[in-house]
């Protein structure tokens, strides 16, 4: 199983989502394609930040992910009832696994976030939509400083994917939003923490713009943050059977 998700990373992610509101906004661009009647996959779901804000949108959710970090973190949110309401407790199921474990089971939509899909992947998700598929894409390579996203460099892009959809005569729609998914942080320490972890895989150069950056928000829970624009581009897909 992957090991991508660490605690910390975790934590980071869910600041983030909640000082942007940023899974509630992707939620909001989701809701015109779903049915309150129908099941829904969330493949690479992660810590499942966007479940909360679905499950009044379908029937039920199964949140898979094949990182056991991330999988049981969504599992104790769940069941903490101080976190998680009743009602989206009992529409959400987290399930560890990968794509290549899913075979046979199907779903009236599949969802996908922005973890690396191209053909391939594309190929092994439509046998598993009765309905559509959404896939959430970053529309533009993003590389600002430590917080560029790591799937970007060299990886199929919207472009690509919208190419590959024309050129395989799929029907879908797409639409692109600019939206904030910066780091916010509550104190300095936070702030040494989250750019010392980008030792390996950033430059100093690329940490002290990062630092220059950093903003104060005149806000008590978050007096911090990082900001990063990025580009969303969703791709509705609609599948034929």
């Amino acid at each position: 199983m992957s090991t991508f998700w660490t605690s910390e990373k975790i934590k980071n992610y869910k600041q983030a989502s909640e000082y942007s509101a940023f899974h509630k906004k992707l939620s909001v661009l989701a809701e015109p394609f779903l049915d309150e009647n129908w099941t829904l996959a969330d493949i690479g779901c992660g810590p499942g930040l966007i479940e909360a804000w679905l499950a009044p949108m379908v029937a039920s959710i199964d949140a898979i992910d094949a990182d056991k970090v991330a999988i049981d973190d969504l599992t104790a949110r769940l069941d903490d009832v101080f976190l998680t309401s009743k009602a989206v407790a009992e529409k959400v199921s987290p399930m560890l696994a990968s794509i290549d474990d899913l075979t046979g089971d199907s779903w009236d939509v599949v969802l996908l976030s922005f973890f690396g899909v191209d053909e391939e992947i594309l190929g092994k998700i439509l046998p598993l939509a009765k309905r559509r598929i959404l896939l959430f894409m970053h529309g533009r390579p993003d590389a600002d400083g430590p917080l560029a996203a790591e799937d970007d460099g060299g990886k199929f892009t919207a472009a690509n994917m919208e190419d590959y959809l024309n050129d395989n005569c799929y029907q879908y729609k797409k639409t692109v939003m600019e939206m904030q998914f910066g780091q916010p942080f509550k104190t300095i320490e936070e702030i040494h923490t989250f750019l010392s972890g980008y030792g390996e895989t950033a430059d100093d150069i690329r940490v002290t713009e990062a630092e220059e950056r950093i903003i104060k928000t005149n806000r008590f829970d978050y007096p911090y943050y990082l900001p990063k624009s990025i580009s969303v581009a969703l791709f509705i897909i609609s599948v034929s059977r």
